[in-house]
């Protein structure tokens, strides 16, 4: 998963309504493409530089199933994040400059959606190999939106060469669970701050699958928030405990996965796409492995999915043809199969997947996503309008609990009452 927040402060204005354009509605409704002509015809793909080669590979089918297509590829800038992508999109709109395909964060569905009235999804364009149930996260309103490219679930990273030293035989499953690991590691060994929870960039996330693994609802129909109730405090207290026994170092996202990978910490939260990272990086230098995220207490795993995924945004019917069309030959197994290796995301293929469960890497930690059974829910579910502030609001709390030991019960009904006003 690329950085899901790294954009977050200077996209506030844009995803918060002060500055987004008004509504713009596609086509009602999308032309036969046995009836389109492509000759002359340009349809203008952009995405992120994680979708290069499936954007490549689908040009290259396009252009050769339809003789005087052409396919204009926009990718942006290696390290671009989706908030960064969102707004140099939406600024290439406003120029008159409309993409027929966007790659998007899976969590700003929601703001697409609203603001610019993208196609449907034709399942028909796809391959019989796409595995139907992750449609479900790029659904809104019973509405599917976005083919699900580049999938990950929040996830667990643990240093067993450090845990076992410490005593520690078993993956924690729990909350209590790994703090209770963390705490046996942080006094049987020199590891002072043995866990690392991400405390920006992509805090809201885990944040969602901590409050609904814990029975809270994360983000209400009508844009407010849920969790301002017992199981929201108690799903979120982890970082109250972390806080308070000075547990973490507060460090950035980015730097924790360097503080994990050198060892200095034995438990990790985070997604399996930096997996193949932490790999190279760690080396022979000991042993550790990917697990299930632990969840509240008594809770049930509610996962959200991170990533990206495909959108058409054409205003024209047989450029929204044709751009159907792009998508499902850009979720071509091959490319599937490289990106998950490369990444580590969750296979939306069931030939891709069968291809990687193949590989040697399959049972060690990399292999984590292509092993996964789950069925994720949807990222974020905000109002787009309040996107980008909600998030804010999410790590400010987060924050205030780990950098300064907040009380979970003080602290989470002041986020909740700055998120609700932002419906108002």
């Amino acid at each position: 998963m690329s950085a899901l927040g790294a954009g977050l402060i200077s996209s506030v204005l844009l995803l918060s309504g002060c500055s987004a354009p008004a509504e713009e509605a596609a086509p009602a409704t999308q032309a036969d493409i046995g009836e389109c002509s492509p000759d002359g015809v340009t349809i203008t793909a952009q995405y992120a530089n994680q979708g290069q080669a499936a954007a490549e590979l689908g040009k290259k089918s396009m252009e050769e199933t339809y003789p005087g297509l052409t396919v204009d590829l926009k990718a942006a800038p290696e390290g671009t994040s989706y908030d960064e992508l969102t707004q140099q999109i939406v600024a290439d709109i406003a120029a008159g400059s409309r993409p027929d395909v966007i790659m998007l964060g899976l969590d700003q569905l929601r703001f697409w959606v609203e603001k610019y009235s993208p196609r449907e999804i034709d399942r028909s364009s796809l391959r019989d190999t796409y595995i139907d149930d992750y449609l479900d996260v790029g659904t809104l309103n019973g509405k599917t939106y976005v083919a699900p490219f580049q999938i990950s679930v929040p996830v667990l990273y643990t240093n067993t060469t450090l845990t076992e030293s410490a005593g520690v035989s078993e993956l924690p499953t729990t909350h209590s669970e790994v703090l209770d690991g963390a705490r046996q590691v942080q006094e049987k060994t020199d590891v002072t701050t043995p866990i690392q929870i991400p405390r920006d960039n992509i805090a809201w996330w885990f944040v969602q699958a901590f409050v609904g693994s814990g029975g809270a609802e994360y983000a209400n129909e009508d844009g407010t928030a849920g969790f301002d109730n017992e199981e929201g405090y108690e799903a979120l207290k982890i970082y109250e405990t972390i806080g308070a026994e000075k547990l973490q170092d507060p460090v950035s996202w980015q730097d924790s996965i360097s503080v994990f990978s050198r060892g200095e910490a034995a438990y990790f939260f985070g997604t399996p796409a930096v997996g193949a990272t932490v790999d190279a990086a760690v080396g022979d230098s000991f042993e550790w492995t990917i697990s299930d995220m632990p969840i509240p207490d008594g809770g049930s795993a509610v996962l959200p999915a991170g990533g990206n995924g495909w959108m058409t945004l054409s205003d024209d019917e047989c450029r929204s043809a044709y751009a159907g069309e792009l998508i499902g030959a850009m979720l071509d197994p091959t490319v599937i199969v490289e990106s998950s290796k490369a990444n580590s995301y969750i296979p939306v293929d069931v030939a891709a997947k069968t291809e990687l469960l193949e590989l040697a890497e399959a049972q060690g930690p990399l292999g984590y996503a292509w092993r996964y059974e789950g069925v994720p829910v949807a990222g974020g579910g905000w109002p787009g309008e309040s996107l980008a502030r909600t998030n804010q609001y999410l790590q400010d709390m987060v924050q205030g609990m780990i950098d300064q030991a907040q009380p979970s019960k003080e602290i989470v009904p002041e986020t909740v009452s700055r998120i609700d006003a932002l419906s108002n």
